[in-house]
């Protein structure tokens, strides 16, 4: 028997991915998808489903407050400053190389890929639904059309030169109000008249990083996973027209269909919700549309598999419909495209937990104790009435809200009407909501103090101030951390690696104020990358004191010989951080590479020159006795 295994098959190949998808997608309709909807109804305040008529409806916005109050502390210490991260040098060939690669895929992430946005929605969707997803890749633009008209004979040589052009239309004509041209003349100009050019070309666009986040519904990852290491699938449900299928290049692009389970969970509940409308109006307007505007529900991603036969599982790229020609695309891949992140980290799993699954029972305790808290000052203040029938009261007048309106009856008021006694609850409800909101500030870290809100701020001290405080930083550190650790950190592996791999040339780019070039062609992809998340806000101000009295040192430094320039540029640049300042390596200037210390001089020089000294001072101290 061979030692080499056989090639695996289309349909072999097809019934593995249905395995891995169908057990992926189970594990997350029964494990995460009931949460991601409960959470997402509850950050946007939408009905419980227990209200009862005439009775209090409102609603906790705890998750909303939570996830809000959160969210500056999770995206400014990442677009405080200069750079999200930095890369290190793997040897002494890349320490050339780092400082560029800094630049450049921070450059990539922050303005070419709108980044505030992007980590936006990426933290935001972590934070609400377990786990937020990016996905990068490389895409190779398509060609513009440019028209140009009136170009010179020379403009016109130069344009057919550039390689990236593809002239598709010409048109030229003479030059209007120009004389003719005498046999010498058109000698000089080679035997051509000078024309004017009309011309249509397409220009050939350089590749670029798309990077674009993904929603956690449509994400599928392999169940029961301690990293991302260990997939067997990863990618997410995706949606195709049949327009977009054969711009692509795909040949089943008239006879595809959607994948069976990726319209099951693409016409969930969850969908319904975040897209505002129902799935039932949805299909109706687009069965009523252009059949090549129709809209093809599809599976992107990778999966690994022993597909060549080797007896080593590699990853694979695929693009999967229905229908009975489903492999759009199946090429070798060096690994997925996904970055994933999850702000509670529960371990041995990759997908833990966001802040609304911890926010979301005490939303229920909230929305509880407010309804009582309003249901007994309306008790309190309309309380039901009973009515003796025999006194002939008008329930007309008695329902009647008209202010001094009158009730007619027959005999004295208190023998016709009386308000039932109702016990006011009120006060125990406040209590219980205050004991609600320390909760929620022990298990989210998330504190309800606010000088601008609570009554009685300013009977708070400032150690206690400054203590709460320390504890919200550490918490909000160790989410920062969690976060920079994982997949912001693989993001920058991510964008190096597409970079390195894809660009085929040099870029020329602008950056604090000169145009630098950027050729990653001769970088390493496996730099490592270290993401700096800032300090807190509570000892910020701390900080800013002892860089200044550090600065105060630095001052002496100089002086005495213990700090050279380079020195003061690095402490200003840190300074300069510090205080959220942008753009302080425009206005400090780079000092030239520090000196190296002279060479102790030599000993046998240093002693000829003493004994030369003596020599000279004996012989002046002999001259003086001699005139003397």
């Amino acid at each position: 028997m061979s030692a080499r295994q056989t090639r695996m098959t289309e349909e072999r190949f097809l019934s593995v991915l249905q395995h891995e998808l169908s057990s992926s997608v189970t594990w997350s309709v029964e494990h995460l998808q009931e949460d991601q909807l409960k959470n997402l109804q509850y950050y946007l305040g939408m009905p419980m489903g227990n209200e009862i008529k005439g009775r209090s409806q409102v609603i906790s916005w705890d998750v909303f407050e939570v996830i809000e109050s959160a969210m500056p502390g999770f995206i400014e210490p990442f677009f405080s400053g200069d750079t999200i991260g930095k890369f290190e040098p793997k040897g002494p060939e890349d320490v050339q190389w780092a400082e560029q690669a800094t630049d450049y895929v921070n450059l990539i992430i922050k303005e070419r890929n709108a980044g505030f946005l992007l980590f936006n929605t990426w933290i935001k969707d972590s934070l609400l639904s377990k786990v937020g997803v990016v996905r990068g890749e490389w895409r190779d633009e398509d060609p513009k059309r440019k028209q140009f008209r009136g170009l010179s004979d020379q403009q016109m040589t130069l344009l057919a030169q550039d390689p990236r052009t593809e002239i598709i239309e010409h048109a030229a004509r003479p030059i209007p109000g120009m004389p003719p041209m005498n046999p010498a003349q058109m000698i000089q100009m080679g035997g051509q008249v000078p024309m004017l050019h009309d011309v249509t070309v397409l220009q050939a666009q350089p590749g670029c990083v798309k990077l674009e986040n993904v929603r956690p519904e449509n994400f599928i990852l392999t169940s029961g996973i301690g990293t991302l290491d260990k997939a067997r699938v990863i990618g997410e449900w995706v949606v195709y027209t049949r327009s977009e299928l054969k711009e692509l290049g795909f040949k089943q692009h008239d006879t595809a269909q959607s994948f069976d389970l990726a319209t099951a969970v693409l016409e969930g509940s969850l969908q319904d919700v975040r897209d505002g409308f129902t799935t039932e109006l949805a299909l109706q307007d687009d069965a009523g549309g252009d059949r090549s505007l129709q809209e093809i529900r599809l599976f992107k991603g990778f999966i690994r598999a022993d597909y060549n036969g080797d007896g080593v599982a590699e990853w694979r790229r695929v693009l999967v419909a229905g229908g009975e020609d489903p492999l759009l695309e199946n090429e070798e891949a060096e690994g997925h495209n996904y970055c994933v992140l999850s702000p509670i980290l529960i371990p041995h799993r990759v997908i833990g937990l966001g802040y609304a699954d911890p926010a979301r029972p005490i939303a229920d305790v909230k929305t509880a104790l407010t309804r009582q808290y309003l249901d007994s000052l309306y008790l309190a203040n309309r309380p039901r009435t009973y009515v003796n029938l025999n006194a002939n009261v008008s329930m007309d007048d008695l329902l009647s809200d008209r202010i001094g309106g009158f009730i007619r009856g027959r005999g004295p008021a208190g023998d016709a009407l009386q308000p039932l006694q109702t016990t006011l609850v009120a006060r125990d409800a406040l209590e219980g909501l205050q004991l609600a909101d320390n909760m929620r500030e022990t298990r989210l870290g998330i504190p309800k103090y606010n000088p601008g809100l609570e009554a009685d701020a300013l009977h708070k001290t400032a150690t206690g101030v400054r203590s709460i405080n320390n504890l919200v930083d550490k918490r909000q550190k160790m989410t920062l951390r969690i976060l920079a650790e994982t997949g912001i950190k693989d993001l920058f592996r991510l964008v190096l690696k597409l970079i390195t791999v894809y660009q085929d040339g040099p870029a020329m780019v602008r950056r604090r104020g000169r145009v630098v070039q950027f050729d990653p062609r001769g970088w390493s992809p496996d730099m490592d990358v270290s993401i700096e998340v800032g300090v807190g806000t509570s000892d910020e101000t701390e900080t800013m004191m002892q860089l200044q009295q550090f600065g105060q040192f630095m001052a002496w430094g100089q002086q005495v010989g213990v700090v050279s320039p380079r020195n003061v540029h690095q402490f200003g640049l840190r300074l300069a951080k510090n205080a959220r300042l942008r753009g302080a390596e425009q206005d400090l200037l780079t000092p030239p590479p520090d000196q190296p210390p002279p060479p102790p001089p030599d000993p046998k020089l240093q002693l000829a020159q003493f004994e030369a000294q003596q020599e000279q001072q004996k012989f002046q101290a002999e001259a003086q006795i001699e005139q003397q």
